[in-house]
């Protein structure tokens, strides 16, 4: 897993600096979402629990999606737009993160297994299964 990788090569959570300007955030969002590359820590990043995520067996493509910024963009569309009941813009994330197809296909079978019937119910109850306090 890309997400891995990126730690395996010695580059700790603490080593990264926490951002703070809104331009630098956007960018790490960005670099984040359509290339897999961490360079900085953003608040978002401490609401993920390692030890809720682990407790869903698709905790490995779920945690990858939590890392590269998937359910943060979600929600920005959802703030901006209404949820239409379909995966509208969990479809147009995807892409934007250059999934293929089946891919994209797969992923969202996984949110509905998990009770993600649609872009809205993807945040509240697929990225719900990732964040919080460990116990």
């Amino acid at each position: 897993m890309l997400w891995e990788s990126i730690r395996e090569e010695g580059q700790e959570e603490q080593e990264h600096p926490l951002l703070k300007d809104k331009k630098l955030i956007k960018e790490e969002i960005n670099r984040r979402l359509v290339h897999g590359i961490k360079k900085a820590n953003l608040e978002y990043d401490s609401l993920y629990s390692h030890e809720k995520s682990s407790l869903n067996k698709d905790s490995e493509l779920l945690s990858q999606l939590f890392h590269r910024m998937f359910f943060y963009r979600l929600n920005e569309k959802l703030s901006a737009f209404h949820c239409d009941h379909t995966y509208r813009f969990s479809r147009q994330i995807l892409t934007q993160m250059q999934f293929n197809r089946g891919k994209i296909n797969d992923i969202l079978e996984i949110f509905k297994k998990n009770g993600g019937e649609c872009d809205c119910e993807v945040l509240y109850n697929v990225e719900s299964l990732l964040i919080g306090k460990d116990a």
